[in-house]
């Protein structure tokens, strides 16, 4: 399995995972959208394991894209922390909709434990992206990409590796 196989399949855990926890969240296809995982069906609002950040609650019918990265990754011979990929064309869509990410940190074991996660509005990932895009060449589906390292968006000293997040509610 390739390293970008394995990303997809720990994604399509962490999103399924994440669907099944959250009671506001509803799972949307590829078939249906290709920019969103999933969307809200009431009234989101946040709690200890999942705290929002530039906002005070999530509508009904918003449209969530749910995004995973590894808490720290090689970065030849040492580690880094983990970044969030993000597709431009995607990035627009949800934006133009008023979308919200759900970021999600995991350590990349069986189970996939999550140790951080939060809500952040497009328009906010947005500004932290601005300047991030680079092209893509071959055969991808996306042209144009960023990456996030977690740590600009979650507080890094909240976050420990020994205890994950996620309870059920």
């Amino acid at each position: 399995m390739s390293a970008l196989e394995s990303s997809k399949a720990s994604g399509d855990a962490l999103e399924a995972e994440l669907v099944q926890t959250i009671d506001a969240l509803e799972f949307v296809g590829d078939r249906t959208a290709t920019w969103h995982d999933a969307r809200t069906t009431s009234l989101l609002e946040p709690d200890e394991s999942l705290p929002f950040y530039g906002i005070v609650l999530v509508e009904s019918e918003t449209p969530v894209e749910i995004k995973g990265c590894q808490i720290e990754t090689s970065n030849g011979d040492r580690s880094t922390r983990g970044r969030f990929y993000v597709k431009r064309a995607a990035h627009e869509q949800l934006l133009e909709a008023a979308g919200m990410y759900l970021l999600v940190v995991y350590i990349p074991r069986p189970g996939l434990p999550q140790v951080a996660r939060a809500i952040v509005p497009a328009t906010l990932v947005d500004e932290l992206l601005a300047g991030r895009w680079y092209e893509v060449g071959g055969s991808r589906s996306e042209s144009e990409v960023a990456k996030l390292t977690w740590s600009h968006v979650i507080e890094p000293a909240g976050v420990d590796p020994s205890t994950t997040v996620g309870d059920r509610r």
